[in-house]
């Protein structure tokens, strides 16, 4: 499954990365009309700025919320980017199956989302770079 790219996902790609002067690996718009940015492992930093300063900026440019995920080559590492600011106790991948333990039943419901769309969205993604067959919240 792959992304479809429209011109508007192109161009915000396009105004992120000259901004920020990093190469962004993909980035997804949310039914919330909001962006997930995936960039490269160590360039975090650099596309959020100095107090901000890069991501606020494109946030008024694109009048758009933007999410800045990590890539990371390590899956349980990259979902703990992904699913970013809530904390897991932990994240383990057995046989293909991610597990994602939180520490409260209010940031299961977070992760798993109404009609379970934020999940479905974060196996979609993560099936994206890795060989996954499921993601369980527990």
């Amino acid at each position: 499954m792959g992304i479809k790219y429209n011109l508007n996902l192109m161009n915000y790609r396009t105004v992120i990365e000259n901004v920020t002067r990093c190469s962004v690996k993909d980035c997804f718009l949310r039914e919330d009309n909001s962006i997930i940015v995936i960039v490269k492992e160590g360039d975090m930093g650099k596309v959020i700025g100095k107090g901000g300063v890069n991501i606020k900026h494109l946030e008024q440019k694109m009048n758009k919320k933007l999410k800045i995920v990590e890539y990371n080559p390590d899956v349980t590492k990259f979902v703990g980017n992904l699913i970013a600011p809530i904390t897991a106790k932990t994240i383990t991948n057995e046989d293909n199956t991610i597990t994602i333990s939180l520490p409260s039943t209010r940031e299961k419901g977070q992760i798993i989302g109404r009609d379970s769309k934020n999940l479905i969205e974060i196996k979609k993604i993560v099936s994206m770079y890795f060989d996954i067959v499921d993601i369980k919240v527990s």
